[in-house]
Parts: structure tokens; C-alpha cells; sequence
């Protein structure tokens, strides 16, 4: 008998497409991911994070307003119009300037813009590590990101497996950011998610057990 988190990922798996999928997701509310709030970690290193700011995968834009409540200038994007509306509507219901945009991140090679900082919490690891799209999207950050810029990204770890996520050891992060990269701290960290979908699914629930996500400060080379 499948566990209610296999049921989940299975679920995610058979829509049509990833889009329509995370389409789906936000339209009906309580995504696992929405906190209200930036994930614990880019809380902590808030005063590292530099002007400009791109965050990738902004969902509803918490992170995003977040650091423009701080007096950074920031550009939110993500491929799910639905998420990008609501990011807006918080922007408008705080009177915060951000500028959300329903934009590609396998696109990012076609910008003409440029970034100090680079926030992703939560798209990297959607991404098959052993597909060309993981490749394809490492490639629209260095484009994006100013030599001597920093990534700040919040994803699974390895540890995730017994939840049937497929995650990065260590090692792999390493490999992966070899060539143009320079890794300046990676560390294991409790992220929090959406209690109404804990309450769902209490296993997901990170406080519970050890830290399974890495949180990593990793700078693109002169």
C-alpha cells in the first residue's frame, strides 16, 4: 500500500505538464511550500543578499518582499501566472515596489539583465540532476549573475529520500557547481512548511527529526 507521500509525488507527476501542475497547486491554495514568510536561512544571512536582487521561482513572492521591505531592489519571476498574481496583489497590499514577472528560469539566457544576488528557494531541485535542464538552467545563472555575485538556494538534500524525494548529496552539489563556482558554505537546515499540508501530512513536518535541506552561499568567479 503507497504512502500518503508517495500518493503526493505520484499525483505531482501525472499532470499533464510541471506547469499545469503547479498551476493547479496554486489555484486551490495551501501549496506545502507557502509560509507567509522567507524560509529560515535567508532570514539569517538578510544582510548578505546585495542590490540587485533576482529571486527565481518567487511563487507568491514572500521572499521577494521580504528583501524589498528592506530597501533592495528586487525581480521576482516564475513560469505559474496564478503565483505571479498573488505576488503582485501582496506588492500592492504592502505598497512595496517589486517587479514580478511570469517568466521562464529555462529562459534566462535570453535576458538582458543583470544581478548581484540570485535568491532560489525551492526551484533548484526540480530539476533532474542527471537532465539537460538542470544544465540549462545553471547556464541562465551565469548569465544573469554578476561575476563575483552570489546564489543563495534553499533545496533537498539527499536526506529527503525517505519522503521520496530525489535530493543532492554533498558531493553532488560540489560536482555540479565545479566549473564557474566557488561553493562558500553549504550546510544541512530545517526549512518550515504550509501546516495546513503538515496537518495533511504530518511526516513532511521538517521540525520533526534531522535537518533535511541544504542552504548554500555559493559565488559565481571573476
Amino acid at each position: 500500500m503507497k504512502t500518503s507521500n508517495e500518493q503526493l509525488m505520484e499525483k505531482m507527476k501525472n499532470h499533464e505538464s510541471v506547469q499545469i501542475g503547479f498551476t493547479k497547486i496554486y489555484a486551490d491554495g495551501n501549496p506545502p511550500w507557502e509560509i507567509g514568510k522567507p524560509q529560515p536561512p535567508f532570514e539569517e544571512i538578510a544582510d548578505q543578499v546585495m542590490s540587485p536582487v533576482l529571486d527565481c521561482g518567487c511563487g507568491t513572492g514572500n521572499t521577494s518582499l521580504f528583501f524589498a521591505d528592506r530597501g533592495l531592489k528586487v525581480t521576482g519571476v516564475d513560469f505559474v501566472e496564478e503565483a505571479i498574481l498573488q505576488a503582485r496583489a501582496k506588492a500592492d497590499e504592502r505598497n512595496l515596489s517589486v517587479e514580478f514577472l511570469v517568466k521562464d528560469a529555462m529562459t534566462l539566457c535570453e535576458w538582458d539583465k543583470c544581478f548581484a544576488s540570485i535568491i532560489d528557494s525551492g526551484l533548484f531541485h526540480i530539476f533532474d540532476k542527471d537532465e539537460l535542464g538542470l544544465k540549462q538552467y545553471l547556464k541562465g545563472l551565469t548569465h544573469v549573475l554578476k561575476p563575483g555575485g552570489r546564489l543563495f538556494l534553499f533545496s533537498f538534500s539527499d536526506k529527503m529520500e525517505s519522503l521520496g524525494v530525489d535530493g543532492m548529496t554533498k558531493q553532488e552539489l560540489y560536482k555540479t557547481f565545479a566549473d564557474g563556482w566557488e561553493i562558500e558554505s553549504l550546510k544541512l537546515v530545517r526549512g518550515e512548511c504550509n501546516p495546513i499540508f503538515v496537518a495533511e501530512f504530518p511526516e513532511w513536518n521538517p521540525n520533526n527529526g534531522e535537518p533535511k535541506m541544504w542552504f548554500a552561499i555559493i559565488r559565481r568567479k571573476e
